[in-house]
């Protein structure tokens, strides 16, 4: 049996030597979407994120969310349950968000509740995945390092 991390002390955190490599942070998270510019409308105008990149001929896309890029990936044939793959969104007011959301029929799977550290709430894009629209309790967002 694998213990997990915790159950195997410190040793466990420290990088195995010979490794050279090191995660230096998040480039992008990407979704699979069915239809790119059905999926690129949502979050353009639904979620107000900036486009920054869109080419039919790479059936890509690329959104500003602050500190990451949202990319999605176009013309892909999905899972019927869709993986673990996820995006946290931080908003000033979430449930303002919520309101705003609900009024343009966006599929809502959660509404907003309070976690003492954060708000949360949960909708759905067009092709089923799921973004979590978030606020922190000290109104911070983003990396905390």
């Amino acid at each position: 049996m694998v213990k997990p991390p915790a159950a195997r002390g410190k040793a466990a955190m420290q990088p195995r030597k010979g490794n050279n490599m090191k995660i230096r942070g998040t480039d992008f998270i990407m979704y699979l979407v069915t239809d790119l510019a059905r999926a690129a409308k949502f979050y353009r105008e639904a979620l107000g994120l900036p486009q920054e990149i869109y080419s039919d001929e790479w059936q890509w896309a690329e959104f500003n969310c602050g500190n990451i890029t949202l990319a999605l990936r176009g013309g892909s044939k999905l899972p019927k349950v869709m993986g673990g793959g996820r995006i946290a969104l931080a908003v000033d007011d979430i449930h303002a968000a919520h309101e705003e959301l609900a009024q343009k029929g966006v599929h809502i799977s959660s509404k907003p509740v309070d976690n003492s550290v954060c708000w949360s709430m949960e909708i759905l894009d067009p092709d089923g995945n799921l973004v979590i629209l978030h606020r922190r309790a000290d109104g911070t967002f983003g990396s905390r390092t």
